[in-house]
């Protein structure tokens, strides 16, 4: 059970990849890909929106954000980076969409004057990323000159560094509930199966800088010395915790996968039971995940409706509670792993479904908001 990437090359003006993955409804998804110059040969014609992400991050919110346009009746130009195009290896909806990647940012900020009166043609822009250190391209591209252009920010401190005018637009748009720019939450992957919990107890995690990993091996430690069955999946692009970090006798309990790719991110995630979002409110870089950015695991515990194991002081921030999350506080994180590894299949699909009604609601919200400025 492989997710796995056939690439033809059709012709000098596009590629078509084949995804194969059994974990989704669709088997086989064909997804023609376009050199980034074939967006100045193509017709743009009404109702449809331009996506553009200048970077080599973020691309798990592409098919989310690209899902909710075509829901509201839109077809979808994509722009973004060779490394992100697996990120639709599970898309339903490939018919819909036109993917132009690129292999360097170099691409666009050479053509971005000749980019900005095709840009301009579209009937909406979403500029997936705004970064503060990237706005003389915006402005090259003709973003803040546009009143059709939207802005999404994952670290709402940037708003403050000259968006503070598209804010009563509705055209400034963040992943969290937070007092500035309206909520889209990007967590849609591929219309996925609901599993049954695994009989060895699977959980899934990110390794991140700046965490306190020894406490966390520590609960590790004590969860095989009661000789309980577990295995923990660790991805991330950051190598901050690593196999070096763990006692030899713990090896067999730990799957190290580091920058993956999207399509065995989700089959990692897909064969997990749990998602652990190991974050500490009372860390100073822990409480950044409720005040000014949105941790990545939460999208994916949307999407794939995988409970979470998470601190209550962040459950109130993500929708959480203890009836579709298992909540642990500064001095019980063993015990709810324990309980975590016990549960039983019933309840845990029960968990699961609690989630799903979580997961429409922050579906219709981040609907509703869309609709605020994107009108047909």
């Amino acid at each position: 059970m492989l997710c796995l990437n056939f690439i033809l090359f059709i012709d000098q003006k596009y590629l078509l990849i084949l995804f194969k993955n059994k974990f989704f409804n669709k088997e086989t998804i064909s997804l023609k890909i376009k050199p980034f110059y074939e967006l100045f040969n193509i017709t743009i014609q009404k109702n449809i929106i331009l996506i553009i992400e200048p970077n080599i991050y973020h691309h798990e919110c592409t098919p989310g954000y690209s899902k909710y346009f075509i829901e509201l009746g839109y077809n979808v130009d994509i722009l973004l980076h060779k490394s992100g195009i697996d990120s639709f290896c599970s898309f339903s909806h490939v018919e819909k969409i036109r993917i132009f990647s690129f292999i360097n940012r170099f691409e666009i900020e050479k053509c971005s004057f000749n980019l900005s009166s095709i840009i301009r043609k579209y009937d909406f822009i979403l500029l997936e990323t705004t970064d503060k250190d990237k706005k003389n391209l915006y402005i090259n591209l003709g973003l803040l000159n546009l009143n059709n252009s939207i802005f999404v920010f994952h670290d709402v401190r940037f708003i403050y560094s000259g968006y503070l005018n598209y804010l009563n637009q509705n055209r400034v748009w963040t992943l969290g509930n937070f007092p500035n720019g309206l909520r889209v939450n990007p967590h849609y992957f591929g219309d996925i199966r609901l599993r049954d919990k695994n009989n060895k107890t699977r959980f899934f995690m990110t390794s991140t800088p700046r965490r306190n990993y020894q406490f966390f091996v520590e609960c590790m430690k004590k969860l095989k010395e009661n000789k309980y069955d577990f295995e923990i999946f660790i991805t991330g692009r950051s190598n901050a915790f690593n196999s070096k970090r763990i006692p030899y006798y713990l090896t067999e309990n730990f799957i190290f996968k580091h920058k993956v790719s999207y399509s065995e991110l989700y089959l990692t995630v897909q064969n997990s039971d749990y998602i652990i979002i190991f974050i500490d409110p009372n860390d100073r870089y822990g409480k950044e995940y409720k005040t000014i950015k949105v941790s990545g695991s939460i999208q994916l515990v949307y999407g794939f409706l995988k409970p979470p194991l998470i601190h209550q002081g962040f459950t109130d921030f993500y929708n959480l509670d203890n009836k579709n999350s298992l909540i642990y506080n500064d001095s019980n994180f063993y015990n709810i792993m324990e309980q975590a590894i016990l549960l039983d299949n019933k309840k845990y699909k029960k968990i699961q479904s609690n989630l799903q009604i979580i997961e429409k609601k922050i579906h219709k919200t981040s609907i509703d908001n869309i609709k605020k400025i994107v009108k047909k």
